[in-house]
């Protein structure tokens, strides 16, 4: 009895595979799908690189606070020198010395256009809002406050990295003038659902700062996208003035600049 249920055990087998096979072939399968995934969350504990806005020259620049990280932050701001000038008793305007940035190559330094960086890594398409404020021009002389003085941005332009272009930013109108002690002003806002990724406000045209600098007779370049503005009447020592710009990102979307 033993070998008999053996071998019913082993029919039984030999027929149910039978049939799978046969209900393969009877309905051919040449394609299928199948799913890919990945999932991506904020590091806010990476550090963060400058993206140089132009490609050319090729440069390197530093984060403006060493070690910055994401998710959200400023990595690069725009330092600001008048250079040096006359006492003078008419209202004057003098443009901005070029910034420079250092060549990739370790082959030296070249005039550079100015700009504020911001990089939003947090995934979450929610905007954000980059100001800046000026304080006073002072010094330690009798004269000590350069009053009236203002700084204009000329005009700028936005640098998006990215491939999408709907979720770029937008820059501040030409024209923005920055008061002493005023109110911050915004220089790059991103609305709900723009912003992600590295964003700059970019002031200054890089093929006029190169052909200056490659011009013998020019000693300073200048960079004409950001003037100061100071009043004739506004007394002025023989001295250095200094002022601190505080530029301040938020993560709630400002009003459109």
């Amino acid at each position: 009895m033993k070998f008999i249920r053996l071998a019913t055990i082993a029919a039984l087998s030999t027929t149910i595979l039978a049939g799978a096979a046969t209900a393969v072939s009877a309905d051919e399968v040449r394609e299928v799908t199948t799913n890919g995934q990945i999932q991506f969350s904020a590091d806010e504990e990476g550090p963060l690189e400058v993206l140089p806005p132009e490609t050319e020259p090729g440069v390197t620049i530093p984060p403006e606070v060493e070690g910055t990280t994401g998710p959200l932050s400023i990595v690069k701001a725009a330092t600001m020198n008048f250079g040096s000038q006359v006492i003078s008793n008419q209202d004057q305007t003098y443009n901005m010395v070029a910034e420079v940035a250092n060549l990739a190559d370790g082959s030296g330094q070249v005039p550079y256009v100015s700009f504020a960086q911001v990089q939003d890594v947090r995934g979450t398409n929610e905007g954000w809002d980059l100001q800046v404020s000026l304080s006073d021009f002072t010094s330690n002389t009798q004269n000590n406050v350069l009053t009236g003085a203002e700084i204009e941005f000329v005009d700028s332009r936005i640098q998006y990295e990215g491939t999408n272009t709907e979720n770029a930013p937008i820059a501040h109108s030409a024209g923005l003038t920055l008061l002493p002690n005023g109110a911050a002003r915004s220089v790059m806002t991103a609305a709900q659902g723009q912003g992600a990724g590295a964003s700059s406000v970019v002031w200054g045209d890089q093929e006029d700062l190169n052909a200056k600098f490659a011009d013998d007779e020019i000693e300073i370049v200048e960079n004409e996208a950001i003037q100061l503005s100071i009043p004739g009447s506004t007394a002025k020592d023989a001295t250095t003035y200094t002022s601190t710009l505080t530029w301040e990102l938020t993560s709630t979307p400002g009003d459109e600049v």
